[in-house]
């Protein structure tokens, strides 16, 4: 048997009365199927017909029609059966404010003023369906502070929102409210989906109250798993607020999902640790990276890096840090203490590079090719050639092989010698070993050769042609200015 709601939302029926006319209740059925299927026209046209009849339409064929101009948003539509309404001595209710007030939301905010105006002065009381639609109205608009508002004086006056109010916005406080408040007040719950929304909209907004609340009731409460997209946005907002734990419960459901972790995985992690001044507990994550085959790059230490630094004594208090860990056989990585190379010579304290290089062997490890570059790089920046000669033998001996970086760092050191001849010879060995010189570097020695009246600056311009960069003039008095040929 057809239900009454299965019947309206059919076809408009037509008329098959043989003998009688159409009632009231003949053109009032036939609207709300119209209505309910979509149809303006036909509700229209069958207002026209019952008004043509002379019979009188009543509150709910208005709040049909009302409906209808809600869902496309036709605010012009919705004012001129509202004004009908009145004019046929209809008194408006809940139901037709909340149509109206839905159907200005693509319209200014006075819009929506005027349509609250006229329910102020109609005497008719707002309710969740009508303060669902003022907050949608301010909500895409963008005026969250007033939806803020209108969600404390729905608390206010004990009133319960409605589902959609919760699920549909996209502005992480106020979902998070809008939910919290509707799971205190009413005895139904949210569905999962609307807790995982407003946790990826915390998450994708950095909004950290909102990430606390929606992780806590989506992994704990709900036992959900969202997916790698919202894990990884919860991961940034743990990261950039130093929560460590709850970057660690992240990866701990990445895990139980099946993702396999990855290095931008714990890169966040190791983001949260020092943003929260744990710097001995980022330096172990590089150790728990590598048991998991998961190489640290130079991403993932650039915040342990950033922390340590800014001075001296950041040096020294991490250096004590490193031989807990080695004492306490907690893991101590090689990055560990290639970070700290890094931080001397960033500080200017190749001496103390040095030491730490030659102290490998006391923790159990051994230099690799970052540890060389980037002593190489201190060399480089105290012009010291002969330390960076030793350094390569020491590559050598380690069977360490050089990569590009290295031979760019090579040619750099030769070229802040007086006698640069092996630069050019550093060139040829990189050539040989199938790289391809950058144009930075032509363009190093191209100004070391115009500084000294090298005729060999004509063999570079034509060395970088055939390579395809862009050939160069340099001022022999002005070496660093620059003029495209």
């Amino acid at each position: 048997m057809f239900s009454v709601r299965r019947l309206l939302h059919t076809v408009p029926p037509r008329w098959n009365l043989k003998s009688r006319s159409p009632s009231v209740t003949d053109y009032t059925v036939k609207l709300l199927a119209s209505a309910n299927s979509g149809h303006f026209a036909d509700c229209l046209k069958t207002s026209a017909e019952l008004k043509s009849a002379g019979m009188k339409a009543d509150a709910s064929i208005y709040n049909a029609l009302m409906s209808l101009a809600a869902r496309d948003a036709s605010w012009l539509f919705s004012w001129a059966i509202f004004d009908d309404m009145l004019l046929s001595g209809v008194q408006p209710t809940p139901t037709t404010f909340a149509h109206l007030v839905n159907s200005q939301r693509r319209r200014p905010y006075t819009n929506l003023w005027n349509a609250l105006d006229r329910m102020t002065r109609l005497g008719v009381k707002p309710n969740a369906p009508i303060y669902t639609a003022i907050i949608q109205c301010l909500v895409d608009e963008g005026n969250v502070e007033m939806a803020l508002q209108y969600m404390m004086a729905m608390k206010k006056q004990d009133i319960v929102p409605e589902l959609s109010a919760a699920q549909a916005t996209a502005y992480s406080r106020l979902a998070i409210d809008t939910a919290t408040y509707f799971e205190t007040v009413s005895v139904r719950r949210l569905e999962d989906s609307a807790w995982i929304a407003c946790l990826a909209s915390s998450a994708r907004n950095l909004y950290l109250e909102g990430v606390l609340t929606s992780w806590s009731r989506v992994v704990n409460d709900l036992n959900a798993i969202p997916n790698e997209g919202i894990c990884m946005a919860t991961l940034n907002t743990a990261a950039r607020h130093g929560l460590p734990d709850l970057a660690t419960d992240v990866l701990r459901i990445l895990k139980t999902g099946g993702i396999d972790w990855q290095e931008h995985h714990f890169s966040a992690l190791i983001e949260a640790f020092c943003r929260n001044g744990q710097i001995k507990e980022a330096l172990v994550t590089l150790h728990i990276m590598r048991t998991n085959d998961i190489p640290p790059t130079d991403s993932t230490s650039a915040f342990i890096f950033d922390s340590i630094k800014r001075g001296i004594d950041s040096l020294d208090s991490t250096w004590s840090l490193i031989d807990e860990i080695h004492a306490s056989n907690a893991g101590l990585d090689i990055d560990a203490l290639n970070v700290m190379i890094q931080a001397s010579i960033f500080l200017g304290d190749l001496q103390r590079a040095i030491g730490i290089y030659k102290s490998f062997p006391d923790y159990g490890l051994s230099p690799d090719l970052s540890t060389f570059n980037l002593l190489l790089q201190g060399c480089v920046g105290a012009h010291h050639r002969q330390l960076g000669d030793i350094l390569l033998d020491d590559m050598k001996q380690a069977q360490v092989k050089p990569n590009e970086e290295t031979y760019e760092k090579m040619i750099l050191l030769c070229l802040t010698q007086e006698t640069y001849e092996d630069a050019f010879f550093y060139l040829e060995e990189m050539k040989a070993a199938g790289h391809v010189p950058t144009r930075a570097i032509y363009e190093s020695l191209l100004v070391k050769c115009l500084s000294a009246n090298d005729a060999r600056g004509s063999m570079v311009v034509q060395e970088m042609k055939e390579c395809g960069y862009n050939t160069r003039t340099f001022s022999k008095q002005d070496p660093s200015s620059v003029v495209d040929s």
